[in-house]
């Protein structure tokens, strides 16, 4: 499509769904049927300019593109757009041979691929889950802004009363689990189910209550990073890719950046990045051993692991505690923490905890 064809959609389109972007025609024409049939409102264009001409003056919920095309390539349209329209979705379409660089724009931002030759019903999925993931990262920003605001606009009458303070921030930290969870209903309840086997390992190491209620906190959000992880990576039925693990280990540290800058009575932010590090440095995000991880850290990483592995994921069943607490006693000492894997055993088999 040429500018002046554009120039002319914006005075007759009050809305537009999708704009499909290709330099074939004979591409654009068969998506476009394609989705219209399900009634979307969808607009075209030639080539990656055009692209950005039309979203620069036309609000698009979605913008499907090509990978390789004439001039400007998807790969950089999709960079535009991840910094001047960050809540437009994204789908690339790719061929076979497009594999790897596909892949790869997910890990820029993208929401997924369509490979060609088109099916129908790919199309349909593919965009149907494109539009739902980007109306829940709408909503969970939406409860991030929020709560940011209810943190600094109460911030100073939190200092009056320790008791309104907990108060306060257990419900703040409560909404935000909520608010990683309903991108992942497969594990929602794993954070809970987390804090509460945390705060019992705390306890039987004899922490003082404010250090287990820290604990608590800071395991109810563990997962808060996972807001910036593409739906359909968390709800993946199958193994993950290099490159959607990758994505997947960014998460303690988008944790870290979420919450750096509220300021908690305790080192939350500090816990939540350190919770997939090991004994050994064999870890992510920093790769840190031994003392450089904090206690509340090493419960959390060893409570994380009992609670996955005895849970039911989208790739497996529950493997059971009996399981996971073989786990977490043959790595004692490499990955896990020996005081931390020796109180959660002792609760299980002196059945002083359960799930249940």
């Amino acid at each position: 499509m040429n500018n002046t064809a554009i120039k002319q959609d914006f005075n007759t389109l009050e809305k537009t769904d999708i704009l499909i972007v290709d330099d074939d025609p004979s591409i654009r024409k068969l998506l476009k049927r394609i989705l219209e049939t399900r009634g979307y409102s969808c607009a075209v264009a030639g080539d990656a300019e055009a692209a950005a001409l039309f979203i620069d003056n036309q609000n698009v919920d979605l913008i499907i593109s090509d990978i390789m095309m004439p001039g400007k390539s998807g790969v950089q349209l999709l960079e535009e757009i991840r910094k001047s329209h960050p809540n437009t979705a994204t789908l690339i379409i790719s061929g076979q041979r497009d594999r790897e660089i596909a892949e790869s724009t997910i890990e820029m931002g993208a929401y997924g691929y369509i490979y060609k030759p088109f099916q129908k019903q790919q199309v349909l999925i593919s965009v149907s889950n494109a539009l739902r993931r980007r109306k829940l990262d709408l909503q969970n920003q939406f409860e991030v802004e929020n709560l940011e605001h209810v943190i600094n606009d109460r911030t100073h009458d939190l200092s009056v009363a320790n008791e309104k303070l907990i108060k306060t921030l257990n419900g703040i930290i409560k909404a935000m689990s909520r608010a990683v969870e309903t991108r992942d209903p497969y594990t929602a309840g794993h954070q809970h189910r987390v804090g509460k086997l945390s705060a019992a390992i705390a306890s039987k190491m004899l922490f003082a209550d404010e250090k287990i209620q820290c604990l608590k906190m800071a395991a109810v959000i563990h997962d808060i990073g996972k807001i910036s992880v593409p739906a359909e990576i968390l709800c993946k039925p199958t193994r993950l890719t290099d490159a959607e693990f990758n994505i997947i280990k960014e998460h303690p540290l988008t944790g870290y950046t979420i919450l750096k800058e509220i300021d908690f009575p305790w080192p939350l932010a500090d816990i939540v990045h350190q919770h997939h590090e090991r004994e050994d440095g064999s870890g992510y995000p920093r790769g840190l051993s031994g003392d450089e991880i904090l206690m509340e850290a090493k419960i959390i990483a060893v409570a994380d692991v009992v609670e996955a592995m005895a849970s039911h994921r989208p790739y497996r069943p529950g493997l059971g505690i009996d399981v996971a607490l073989e786990e977490i006693s043959d790595n004692k000492g490499k990955l896990y923490n020996p005081d931390v894997v020796n109180a959660c055993c002792s609760l299980f088999e002196n059945k002083e905890f359960s799930f249940n």
